[in-house]
């Protein structure tokens, strides 16, 4: 595992402002975009950060750090590993296979304090906006035929993202991100450090559609329908089909 890594594209903005480096990105003031959570015996936070560039946009980047915050995996049993580091490498995943997630700009290890510790820095996905914001306006005010584009796009990019192999392992509504484009929909996914590859395909789509169904709050039936059908490719339930609806159902009302 690489202890740097940095966007050819934006090493140039980083490097004017004398952020190249762990110990220079760490040592960053940053507003805490959410309170950092401290458990496992460390913490992780995420925060804002703009990038003034010559002649261009700012750069806004979500900037997340992490102390003594990891996890035991197979490969690395006694020491661990950050989690930062599992979105690390599914965001470089997903970027390789053209799915739409934030942008890795920046990524680092290192240890401060005998403690090891991860950056991750990414583009905001500034045009977007998250489907739970959606779900209290935009999807229920808009006219039938824009609430079933957008349906029918974000169950058809989610199953794009599980026939990559890939199970989100958080899929809440606030980690769907939504862009509409010329009248058309873009739909992008967030916080990756849970997912991780599983060979069974079921098994992703029973684990993600339930964690989404039950967060999924002011959806209507008829709409929570339409995304399964949409997501599995058909147009009228057959006998697993709604076995499969069933149980994630139930698994959703616990």
């Amino acid at each position: 595992m690489t202890n740097l890594f940095i966007a050819p594209q934006h090493a140039e903005a980083l490097a004017l402002h004398q952020l190249s480096d762990f110990e220079s990105v760490w040592n960053l003031k940053v507003d805490w975009f959410e309170e950092p959570n401290i458990r496992r015996g460390g913490w992780s936070g995420v925060g804002r950060l703009q990038l003034k560039r010559a002649g261009l946009k700012p750069l806004d980047l979500f900037v997340k750090k992490q102390q003594n915050h990891g996890r035991h995996t197979m490969l690395h049993p006694v020491s661990g590993e950050p989690t930062f580091r599992r979105e690390f490498e599914r965001l470089q995943f997903l970027e390789q296979k053209h799915f739409a997630a934030p942008k890795v700009v920046f990524y680092s290890e290192s240890k401060v304090d005998g403690k090891p510790c991860a950056i991750l820095m990414t583009e905001a996905l500034s045009e977007y906006a998250d489907l739970d914001s959606l779900s209290n306006g935009w999807l229920f005010s808009t006219n039938r035929s824009q609430q079933s584009e957008l349906i029918k796009k974000t169950a058809t990019e989610l199953r794009r993202f599980h026939d990559l192999g890939l199970v989100h392992r958080a899929l809440y509504p606030k980690h769907i991100f939504i862009r509409n484009v010329s009248n058309s929909v873009d739909v992008a996914l967030i916080d990756l450090e849970k997912a991780r590859f599983s060979f069974w395909s079921a098994y992703r789509t029973f684990f993600d559609l339930a964690a989404l169904n039950r967060h999924a709050e002011g959806w209507r039936s008829t709409q929570k329908l339409a995304f399964f059908l949409a997501y599995m490719k058909i147009n009228k339930l057959n006998f697993f089909n709604k076995l499969m609806c069933r149980l994630i159902v139930k698994r959703a009302k616990r």
